[in-house]
């Protein structure tokens, strides 16, 4: 059975940043593979140091202000995702990974309906993300739930350098 365990800093710190870990080290690699671009290089740091050094910013994220939930099945964190509000109307879904070995189970699918819900609980009507070119099989979860492509927001968290190689998308439901 497929579980929504709320995140807790105190409790899921170290599963948080494995998540991280391999969520950022998985896109580093597929950044080289598709666009022979070595992201890792503009952290300024390894890749654990720069998810360590960012965990408070996600540890802060609790209701109203945002939620994340790592994913639980028969016992094991199979994924995460995040909801963060960047205004009173307006969720940005954050930090979507589902780990290789469990992919193609309808998981974040799961996942994105669970954050949309929740985000439609705390008052959003909108929500935007964005996500890699590379990452097909996402594009194709967020196309599914309505989302469309726009222009990039302000507040993305990819480097400069790397923006020609996202995509920026959005849902409003009224």
């Amino acid at each position: 059975m497929l579980e929504f365990i709320p995140f807790n800093a105190k409790l899921h710190k170290e599963i948080f940043i494995e998540l991280n870990v391999e969520f950022i080290t998985w896109t580093v690699k597929n950044f080289l593979e598709s666009y022979q671009l070595n992201s890792a290089s503009n952290l300024g740091q390894t890749i654990p140091e720069y998810v360590e050094a960012h965990f408070e910013e996600f540890a802060d994220l609790k209701p109203p202000k945002g939620v994340i939930y790592l994913l639980r099945e028969e016992g094991e964190i199979v994924g995460m995702g995040g909801l963060r509000r960047v205004s009173e109307e307006t969720g940005e879904i954050k930090r979507m990974y589902i780990r290789p070995a469990h992919r193609g189970k309808g998981y974040g699918k799961q996942m994105l309906s669970k954050l949309l819900e929740v985000g439609r609980e705390f008052g959003c009507s909108s929500f935007i993300l964005e996500t890699s070119k590379f990452m097909t099989a996402a594009q194709h979860i967020y196309s599914s739930a309505g989302f469309v492509e726009r222009e990039e927001y302000p507040g993305s968290e990819t480097p400069m350098i790397f923006r020609s190689y996202q995509i920026y998308m959005e849902k409003k439901e009224k």
